[in-house]
């Protein structure tokens, strides 16, 4: 097998994983099913990732690899927070837009209970935090610096920005909404305004 036949097997796989995943979750998807949905034969399984968990680990590595490299090139700089925060909203926004299905598996799969990639969800969280909290942290002024709790504001982003694209198919028919490009445009700095400012506006000091 040649290196470039064997990473396009292997891309076939992670591609039929991702799609099926998407739509039936991992759990109910089985190897021959993405096997069958990627053309390739089962030993390409064994070959490349030797198990379904080594699969989906890889799809989590796709996912957040990129999540990472967008904090790193949106949150540090000496840019005022507000500035960062809606421009990292913007970066996140167009990814999830260009990837729908990655990032539904990846944000449906990672709370599950499974020890056996635990210590990958981990790491690679550990490292987003990281990144986020170097970039972003030192732009806040005082008391809010000392005052973040990241363990609370960084899944509140992520929620805030995922939960519209795993219910938009139930919002389109609640709303009667167009998810069109002008309304992206206009997404991110809602979610900012409500993610910096919430429903009231900012905080008064007592």
């Amino acid at each position: 097998m040649t290196k470039k036949s064997s990473a396009n097997s292997k891309e076939k796989l992670l591609q039929a994983a991702i799609k099926l995943f998407a739509s039936k979750s991992y759990a109910a998807t089985g190897l021959r099913e993405i096997v069958r949905a990627a053309g390739v034969s089962v030993a390409m399984v064994n070959y490349h990732f030797g198990s379904k968990p080594t699969l989906l680990t890889a799809i989590l590595e796709r996912f957040f690899t990129q999540i990472i490299a967008i904090a790193q090139k949106n949150l540090p700089g000496d840019q005022p927070a507000e500035i960062k925060v809606r421009q990292y909203f913007r970066a996140l926004i167009s990814y999830f837009r260009q990837e729908p299905e990655l990032m539904r598996v990846a944000i449906a799969e990672l709370p599950r209970d499974m020890p056996e990639i635990l210590d990958c969800k981990a790491r690679l969280i550990r490292e987003l935090v990281a990144t986020a909290s170097t970039g972003l942290l030192p732009s806040l002024p005082e008391p809010a610096r000392s005052h973040v709790r990241v363990e609370i504001v960084g899944p509140s982003i992520m929620g805030l920005l995922s939960a519209h694209f795993m219910l938009r198919p139930v919002i389109e028919k609640v709303f009667q909404q167009t998810f069109d490009d002008a309304f992206y445009q206009n997404f991110a700095d809602e979610l900012a305004d409500l993610f910096l400012y919430g429903l009231f506006g900012a905080k008064k000091e007592d």
